[in-house]
């Protein structure tokens, strides 16, 4: 039996049975797309799954779950022959006994339990007790009468059941940003649609393997639309130089990528736009430029990387596993990119840029 722990689920008043239960939904749902058939039990303030122990991997990166725990189910009275057996081999040079009552109706208290089974450990093991830093810590839950008994705790990422926020369309590139902006979202509780702006080399694939790895943290798969980079912004930049304003090209190809992933949104039924976006981290990020950007769309744009630095964005990449995939992207350089870019510029000049754009009749930008 696996015990899963959950966090903020617990907290949603009169909407606490339905996270729960999508919670639920989700853990099945992750345990099925990898082939195996489990069962869950909702009890208040935890979740007991009937899969095997390997799987608990699996269920810690179903977001919401804040922790996971292979444990043995028994009858309190069969606890220490289960131990005697379960501990053999092992040689911490401390230990502790950590046990939640779920169930209080039970007649012997935490403190109770855990002065008995240490001091059997104790006896049995000679092991020295620490209960500040201990090496090894022997977990029990008491649950609707049960034991259930365990030696580790696989931490889980916490926050919401996917499915319970709507759905978001990410810009998805292979970099290091826009993955942890996706992952960010699906710890949140939203289903993502991944649109990719395709510019060749090969950095279609390393984009497949991000989403791959982005799967683990959905219950369901992950849809990929690719478009085509050059034929959405040619345009675009082939205006802004005849008109003299090649130096709004970074800007301006934002809001073309924008603008299409707003109608992939409606036609999809997603409720907004996901960007990488850090603040000042390039040219198309700085807040002047931003504000343009958003200004131009008429559909709401999410940034949950906005205030991070990039060694906290990194660090979160590398837990999750894209910052392999990031390594293995391939180098392009925009070929669209001008020699002098737009930083901090007016909005009166951002407006003659989008009157330049209309006449050509390339955008109707409001």
């Amino acid at each position: 039996m696996l015990i899963v722990r959950y966090g903020e689920v617990g907290i949603k008043g009169g909407k606490r049975r339905e996270f729960e239960m999508k919670l639920g939904d989700n853990i099945l749902a992750a345990l099925r797309r990898r082939g195996v058939d489990g069962k869950a039990r909702i009890i208040r303030g935890r979740i007991l799954v009937d899969a095997p122990d390997e799987t608990a991997q699996i269920i810690a990166k179903v977001p919401g779950v804040v922790s996971v725990s292979p444990a043995k189910e028994m009858e309190y009275e069969e606890v220490p022959a289960y131990l005697k057996d379960a501990l053999k081999g092992l040689s911490p040079k401390s230990f502790k006994v950590e046990t939640q009552r779920l169930d209080k109706t039970f007649l012997k208290t935490s403190v109770e339990i855990n002065r008995e089974i240490g001091a059997f450990i104790v006896e049995n093991f000679g092991w020295k007790v620490d209960l500040k830093n201990p090496e090894l810590v022997v977990g029990i839950e008491i649950i609707a009468e049960k034991a259930y008994v365990f030696l580790e705790k696989l931490r889980g990422g916490g926050g919401l059941p996917v499915g319970t926020q709507g759905k978001v369309v990410v810009l998805l590139s292979g970099g290091i940003d826009s993955p942890v902006a996706a992952f960010l979202m699906l710890k949140r509780g939203a289903e993502v649609i991944a649109v990719h702006f395709d510019q060749g080399l090969n950095a279609r694939n390393v984009v497949e393997k991000v989403v791959d790895i982005l799967e683990d943290y959905s219950p369901e798969p992950i849809e990929l639309i690719v478009e085509n980079h050059f034929e959405i912004l040619k345009p675009y930049v082939r205006a802004l130089i005849r008109a003299g304003k090649g130096e709004w090209t970074c800007v301006v190809c934002k809001v073309a990528m924008l603008r299409r992933a707003a109608e992939i949104a409606r036609e999809r039924g997603a409720l907004g736009i996901v960007t990488g976006d850090s603040l000042g981290q390039v040219a198309s990020q700085t807040l002047s430029n931003l504000y343009f950007e958003t200004m131009s769309v008429r559909f709401p744009v999410h940034r949950p990387l906005l205030g991070m630095d990039k060694e906290e964005i990194v660090a979160i990449a590398r837990r999750m596993g894209t910052y392999r995939a990031f390594l293995e992207y391939p180098y392009c350089d925009c070929p669209f990119r001008p020699e002098r870019v737009v930083t901090s510029g007016k909005l009166e000049e951002f407006q003659r840029v989008l009157e330049v754009l209309e006449r050509e009749g390339v955008s109707e930008l409001e």
